[in-house]
């Protein structure tokens, strides 16, 4: 089974960044690569994080599927993989998969994702020679697709969990699938929080120093991300954790992207195309699935096995 992502730019600078035998007007496509048999290809829209969420949802849900069509028809791509904010503008990749021209499946990485933002937060949890069971956890983000999965997942483990989102009536239907000791609210409560967990579409940065307690730890799955690199150098006491990487011994081409690293997204689209399973992964995450993911990064070895900060090993942050 061949796969694609499709991406977009976090800054329009990004694009200077690409071979310009990569990009056109529309759809930034990397040559064809292959891991350990399987193959594809990493594409990615010419917008900017920002023109994601604010250009009309029609307009860019109308860039996605164009690009998908043009992977599907012109590259035989049989399944692909919405990156960053292309899942938020298209319902968690169900619209696209109620398209008739796409004849593919989709998946939106977010499974994988989920499990290894968890598997941060123990492994930091452990580094740092705290135990869960005494820790305030708050999740932004709560209801999204990453957030709502790993707030099931972690608020039984945590003595106390804040569960932060925009729209109360999508929290009030997310505490009725969750158990332990939690509240939600609309206010960014960060700072009662001794582990933060952000799950956003925001598009910039989201937390400010004054949202974090002295030696906070801060689990940063979004992209672009929620912590700047700037309060890292700033707030040293901070531990700023990436959320969504994981160790991944085959060279790919994603400009910035560490040495031996991969986002857990690429990842699963990437194992499920090795697996050659013809399903769509789309909206909500289900937990069987996401544990089907851990197995398989277990069988091909693509899996979080050291914890950074952009990239970095966090001891070169302390």
């Amino acid at each position: 089974m061949k796969f694609a992502t499709i991406g977009h730019l976090l800054v329009e600078s990004d694009i200077e960044q690409f071979p310009k035998s990569w990009v056109s007007e529309k759809l930034i496509v990397s040559p064809e690569v292959t891991i350990n048999g399987t193959s594809g290809y990493i594409a990615g829209l010419t917008l900017t994080a920002q023109q994601m969420m604010t250009l009309p949802k029609e307009t860019v849900r109308k860039k996605i599927l164009d690009a998908a069509l043009r992977i599907q028809n012109e590259f035989d791509v049989e399944l692909i993989q919405l990156g960053a904010l292309t899942t938020s503008v298209t319902n968690g990749g169900i619209w696209l998969t109620e398209q008739k021209e796409y004849s593919g499946f989709i998946n939106h990485g977010d499974s994988y994702t989920a499990a290894v933002t968890c598997q941060a937060v123990l492994k930091s949890l452990k580094m740092f020679h705290r135990i869960s069971s005494d820790q305030v956890i708050a999740i932004v983000g709560a209801y999204g697709i990453i957030g709502e999965a790993i707030s099931k997942l972690l608020v039984p483990q945590f003595n106390h969990s804040i569960l932060i989102g925009r729209r109360l009536e999508k929290l009030k239907k997310l505490e009725e699938n969750i158990q332990g000791n939690f509240e939600t609210t609309i206010n960014l409560k960060t700072k009662e929080a001794d582990i933060i967990v952000t799950a956003t579409s925001h598009p910039t940065a989201l937390l400010s120093s004054n949202d974090l307690k002295k030696d906070a730890i801060v689990v940063d799955v979004s992209q672009p991300p929620n912590l700047s690199y700037d309060i890292c150098q700033k707030r040293p006491d901070i531990s700023r954790i990436d959320g969504g990487l994981v160790d991944f011994p085959v060279k790919i081409p994603i400009p910035t992207m560490p040495v031996g690293k991969n986002f857990a997204c690429i990842v699963e689209v990437i194992m499920q195309a090795l697996e050659n399973e013809p399903k769509n992964h789309v909206g909500s995450i289900d937990l069987a699935h996401l544990q089907k993911t851990e197995i398989w990064a277990k069988k091909y070895g693509f899996t979080l096995n050291e914890l950074t900060n952009f990239g970095k090993p966090i001891n070169k942050f302390h």
